[in-house]
């Protein structure tokens, strides 16, 4: 009997120990998680920037200078904010304007754009899957990149065998 009493007492006094330092975890990573919203939808509604219309304005200008774009955006210091009803991203637009300018130049086609933009920004699959005009997008991106450039001078070695 005394030995019951005795293990209720150290399990009690352990809890007692272990409820601040639980509660102290708590407060140390709130500021550091993202607003999550829960509904009955199946389909993400964008409230705020939609990707598919910055890609849109991009792929209007269609002779892209990347320098110069990259350049407005850090002196407007202007971010890209996506909200919706299950997250709240925000991204320095010229971080997104440097990672399409890679991702094309890097790639040497529209799936291999497609998966360095799911790489560098996970956050984003799902917009990229439905985007319709990422295809659009690689190939103005691509034509303003250096490889794009190289790619497009003709040819002048042939070889004849």
């Amino acid at each position: 009997m005394k030995s019951s009493v005795a293990i209720i007492n150290i399990v009690l006094i352990i809890s007692i120990a272990l409820i601040p330092s639980i509660s102290s975890a708590q407060i140390l990573y709130e500021d550091q998680l993202e607003t999550v919203y829960l509904n009955h939808k199946g389909e993400e509604v964008v409230y705020t920037n939609n990707f598919s219309q910055v890609n849109n304005s991009l792929i209007a200008l269609d002779d892209i200078n990347f320098r110069i774009e990259i350049k407005k955006a850090k002196e407007n210091n202007s971010y890209l904010l996506f909200l919706s009803e299950r997250s709240n991203l925000e991204i320095p637009k010229a971080g997104y304007l440097k990672t399409i300018r890679k991702g094309a130049n890097r790639s040497t086609n529209v799936r291999a754009f497609e998966n360095y933009l799911n790489e560098k920004l996970p956050e984003l699959i799902n917009q990229f899957r439905r985007d319709n005009n990422l295809e659009e997008l690689y190939i103005t991106s691509r034509k303003n990149t250096f490889n794009g450039k190289i790619d497009s001078l003709p040819s002048v070695i042939s070889i004849d065998f």
